[in-house]
């Protein structure tokens, strides 16, 4: 019986640790967090879905945030906010977690095999009242999500993320800041013709 349990356990090891190292691998620290990333990743939702609307200096700002935060970004994803959790990881303040997955392929970085990405923002940051205010809408459609990696005070790798909606306009700025192009698009071959 005790043989059985421990062959059991041996063989499951390996199987639990080649899932946590791809995720890890999906969660590679690319350099420091600087204030200025801060100023981009800030944990926060934004609701723009038409900047032309907006005008002036909000939009301006809002490209300014969009191509920041992809050229800045480790991870950039269409993703569904699957769960929205609030509580508290310390006595001190409140929480929300986002549970996020991804709905197609990352146009930029590598997500773990399950396409999840816990999201977090704690009371008191700047991101906080984004989530509270908009909590009911949050679910209801797809977001662009830029996520840039960092280490945590006890050493985990943790994103800092901005949300923003998947409007073709925030995508094509993403794509352009990036210099992204999709691999399954047409090709144009030229072809000239030799002269002799």
């Amino acid at each position: 019986m005790a043989r059985t349990a421990l062959l059991l356990l041996s063989l499951a090891l390996p199987l639990g640790c080649s899932g946590t190292t791809a995720n890890s691998a999906a969660r590679a620290v690319s350099g420091p967090f600087t204030p200025e990333l801060a100023a981009l990743f800030d944990d926060s939702v934004d609701y723009v879905e038409n900047v032309e609307e907006l005008g002036g200096r909000v939009a301006s700002d809002w490209r300014r945030q969009i191509d920041g935060c992809a050229r800045g970004a480790d991870v950039i994803a269409v993703v569904r906010v699957e769960t929205i959790t609030s509580g508290s990881e310390s006595t001190s303040s409140a929480s929300y977690r986002l549970t996020t997955v991804a709905s197609r392929d990352p146009l930029k970085g590598t997500l773990p095999a399950d396409r999840r990405t816990d999201l977090m923002t704690s009371q008191g940051e700047v991101g906080y009242n984004t989530v509270r205010a908009g909590s009911s809408r949050i679910q209801a459609r797809e977001w662009l999500m830029f996520v840039r990696w960092y280490d945590d005070a006890d050493g985990q790798v943790r994103p800092h993320w901005h949300l923003t909606p998947a409007t073709e306009q925030a995508l094509q700025r993403a794509r352009d800041a990036i210099g992204y192009v999709d691999p399954n698009a047409p090709r144009e071959q030229v072809v000239r013709p030799v002269t002799n």
